[in-house]
C-alpha cells in the first residue's frame, strides 16, 4: 500500500527540527548529568585521598610529638646550663676582688694615721670614708693610691673633707672615691704590655 502524507513540507521539517533539536537537549542534559556525576564522583575519591592522607600525616605527627618536646625541654636545659655556667664563669673571674682591694688598700693606708668606717664596692669603683689625723695623712694616702698599679690613673678623687672633734681631739673626717682595675683585667693589661715591642 502506498502511503501518501498530506503534512505540508514546512510542517514536516519543523517538526523535524522539533525533535533533532529535543533530542539534542536530552542528550546535552543527559550528558551533562553524566559530566556532573563524574565531577562528583572524582571530588568525593579526591577528598577521601586527601582524609586519609591528613590522617596519616596526624598520626606521624602525634608519633614525633614526643621528640619534639624532648627537643624543647632540652634546649631549655642547655640555655639554664649556659646562663648558670657563664655566672659561674663570671664569679670565679674576679672572686677575690675584695680581698685584692682589701689588700691595696692596707697597704697603701699611712700606718696610725687614718681608720676606715666603711667601704663601699660598686661596680670597679671603691668609696671609702674614714677618719685621719689631718689633711696630710690623706694627701699621702691619695698619693700611694694613686700611684698603685691596680688602681686606675686620675680616678682617685676626695669628695669632701671636714674637721671633726674626736675625744678632745681635731681630727679630719673624709670620704674618697676611685676606680680600680680587677685581677682579669690587670692579666689583660700585663699580657698586653708583654706582647708590645
Amino acid at each position: 500500500m502506498i502511503q501518501i502524507n498530506l503534512i505540508p513540507e514546512k510542517v514536516r521539517k519543523t517538526r523535524d527540527t522539533t525533535r533533532q533539536f529535543i533530542a539534542l537537549y536530552v542528550s546535552s542534559m543527559v550528558l551533562a548529568t553524566l559530566g556532573v556525576g563524574y565531577l562528583w564522583h572524582s571530588m568525593n575519591h579526591e577528598k577521601a585521598s586527601l582524609e586519609r592522607q591528613v590522617s596519616r600525616l596526624d598520626r606521624e605527627i602525634q608519633k614525633y610529638a614526643k621528640y619534639d618536646r624532648m627537643l624543647r625541654d632540652l634546649t631549655q636545659k642547655a640555655e639554664v646550663i649556659e646562663k648558670k655556667t657563664s655566672i659561674i664563669q663570671s664569679l670565679q673571674k674576679d672572686r677575690d676582688t675584695m680581698v685584692r682591694v682589701l689588700a691595696a688598700l692596707s697597704v697603701e693606708l699611712p700606718a696610725d694615721k687614718m681608720w676606715f668606717e666603711r667601704l663601699n664596692q660598686s661596680g670597679n669603683t671603691v668609696t671609702l670614708d674614714g677618719t685621719a689625723l689631718n689633711n696630710e695623712s690623706i694627701v699621702e694616702f691619695m698619693r700611694n693610691l694613686e700611684s698603685s698599679p691596680m688602681v686606675e690613673r686620675g680616678s682617685v678623687h676626695l669628695t669632701h673633707s671636714r674637721r671633726v672633734r674626736v675625744n678632745e681631739s681635731n681630727l679630719r673626717e673624709f670620704r674618697i672615691s676611685y676606680r680600680f682595675f680587677s685581677f682579669s683585667q690587670m692579666q689583660a693589661q700585663a699580657k698586653l704590655e708583654k706582647n708590645t715591642p
